[in-house]
């Protein structure tokens, strides 16, 4: 297989993209789309915030395609080819989260249409908030079109959650390395609730809050998104998936962006499914392998191997569904 260029309409959003056809179109097979994480993150997996090349979305294609596994990946809203359409950068904060599942759903519409897919034959393959995407995906009404899910280094909380416990941490980290009196942290850390609780009651952050957590991403422009995303507890969706369902979880010791025991307990609720756990040692949150270092995110652009940690179990559990 070759990529081959495509674009795709999701309201009024151009989306462009990349398909992989397996090369029987006489013969109808299970298709993947995959699906990007958050911020500015392209069909491949490149962020517009690190210079370097990710690749990590390409190479899940490229291990799709050694299965004969046709898929389609895109640059959502935000990023890559399709950067904002036709939109301006004040119309972002009236979008929200919900702009992203539509434009997953398009996509899967799309991908089932194409030669050689069978549309019963559907899976979904999401990184990080993509994983949310996939879940969005797979419990809505229309969900019977996803026959499979994994769930790569997934968000497994709900998002201002896990937000809360990252700015926590960042917070300790400072206040332990002398960086950051006491005070002015516990400051941070009250005003934090109260954006959360704003968020989460009214869907708008206050006006006055600090700048470092503006610099999180709490701002005005964000708070549809946030709010949406947030409304989505994983946990809460998973036990909405259909008993027997082949799901795939993945998380690394390394991954800085991911807490192991969350997806613990998100596996915990996949029980009813056919679920496949993977949990890797060496690789980072964009499964490369750093090998005995530890992530800094620096390696997400690092010249480094992608984990075998990761591909063998992930083409197993391809193979066990797709044959």
């Amino acid at each position: 297989m070759s990529d081959t260029e495509i674009s795709f309409q999701s309201g009024d959003v151009t989306l462009y993209g990349s398909l992989r056809l397996a090369a029987s179109p006489d013969s109808p097979a299970p298709a993947a789309l995959i699906l990007a994480g958050s911020g500015p993150t392209d069909r491949n997996g490149d962020s517009a915030l690190l210079e370097g090349d990710i690749g990590t979305l390409r190479f899940i294609a490229d291990l799709l395609e050694n299965q004969g596994i046709s898929s389609l990946r895109y640059d959502k809203l935000g990023s890559g080819e399709t950067a904002l359409g036709d939109y301006e950068i004040e119309d972002i904060a009236d979008l929200g989260f919900n702009t992203f599942v539509d434009a997953a759903s398009d996509g899967l519409d799309y991908l089932a249409g194409q030669p050689g897919v069978d549309p019963e034959r559907l899976f979904v393959v999401g990184h990080s908030d993509g994983a949310v995407v996939a879940l969005a995906l797979a419990t809505a009404k229309e969900g019977t079109r996803v026959s499979a899910l994994a769930l790569l280094e997934p968000l497994s909380v709900r998002l201002l959650d896990l937000l809360t416990t990252q700015i926590h941490r960042q917070l300790d980290a400072v206040v332990g390395a002398g960086q950051l009196p006491v005070e002015l942290a516990d400051e941070l850390r009250v005003a934090l609730a109260d954006a959360v609780e704003s968020l989460r009651t009214e869907g708008t952050v206050p006006d006055d809050l600090p700048e470092p957590l503006q610099n999180a991403g709490l701002v005005h422009a964000n708070a549809k998104a946030l709010a949406e995303e947030d409304a989505l507890d994983p946990v809460a969706l998973v036990t909405a998936l259909p008993a027997g369902m082949p799901v795939l979880t993945s998380c690394s010791d390394k991954d800085i962006q991911v807490i192991p025991s969350d997806v613990a307990a998100l596996d915990a609720a996949l029980s009813h499914t056919a679920l496949t756990s993977v949990r890797m040692r060496n690789a980072n949150f964009v499964l490369k392998d750093i090998g005995e270092e530890q992530s800094t995110g620096a390696d997400y652009v690092a010249p480094l191997p992608y984990s075998a940690e990761f591909s063998e179990p992930f083409t197993a559990w391809v193979r066990s569904f797709s044959k």
